[in-house]
């Protein structure tokens, strides 16, 4: 099975808290579990995403 975990070189020094229901992040934590990951490092990937997308709009 594949190690689940922050990408190496990737240095986290902060927290970000969210309130949402407790149904969405079950849902969400499934479906990040059953694809070899997990929440804090979809989280991530998200707001990188997002980043870059609105770093080239904002060009």
């Amino acid at each position: 099975m594949k190690k689940i975990g922050r990408p190496k070189g990737k240095n986290k020094d902060t927290r970000l808290n969210i309130m949402i229901s407790s149904e969405l992040k079950n849902e969400f934590q499934e479906i990040v579990l059953k694809n070899g990951s997990n929440i804090s490092v979809k989280i991530c990937e998200l707001i990188v995403n997002y980043i870059k997308e609105h770093k080239e709009e904002n060009k």
